[in-house]
């Protein structure tokens, strides 16, 4: 099915690097970040447990045993600059990628989908024309839209360089609302 996202050449990043997807699963739990990172091989998954952002969603999905998991990004391909470093995407690669994700997420069919950081979160309300509540602290809101709950959280590197001391207790309170909503 999501072949059609591996074969996918709407804007030039693909040129960079070809779209990086997970293994196509239904799942309970879909992970959303910003936009792929560069790989080395061709086995590589988005959100790998070699980042520090992986690292982290790798010890949730420990903590919360048995839950199936699919992980992606709003931007598939690499974005790059001219000096080949990568780089946040603009506004017209996430919006040419959109509906990428939304076909994922019809695919895979998860309860949860965990928004990682404002740029995800922020791009979701905007192109489905909603309105989150933002968390305080680590109390994560929620917002359930055709069946599946939406939830937008700090971005795990953000807690990773800035919050290192406190990776325990977002770990924990992740896991909490994983645990209230499955």
């Amino acid at each position: 099915m999501i072949e059609q996202i591996r074969k996918c050449q709407k804007c030039n990043l693909c040129f960079n690097q070809k779209p990086l997807l997970d293994t196509e699963k239904e799942c309970q739990i879909f992970w959303v970040g910003l936009s792929a990172k560069k790989v080395l091989t061709d086995v590589e998954l988005p959100l790998s447990p070699e980042t520090n952002t992986g690292m982290i969603i790798h010890k949730i999905e420990e903590a919360c045993h048995n839950v199936i998991a699919y992980k992606t990004n709003l931007v598939k391909c690499l974005p790059l600059t001219e000096q080949e470093k990568i780089r946040y995407p603009n506004k017209n690669e996430i919006d040419c990628c959109f509906e990428h994700l939304l076909y994922e997420i019809q695919t895979m069919s998860p309860q949860i989908v965990f928004l990682l950081g404002e740029k995800v979160y922020s791009t979701v309300e905007r192109k489905m024309q909603i309105k989150f509540k933002k968390w305080n602290d680590f109390n994560y809101h929620y917002k359930r839209i055709d069946g599946i709950y939406y939830v937008p959280i700090h971005h795990p590197s953000y807690i990773y360089v800035y919050k290192r001391k406190k990776i325990q207790n977002y770990i924990d309170s992740i896991e909490n609302v994983i645990n209230q909503l499955l």
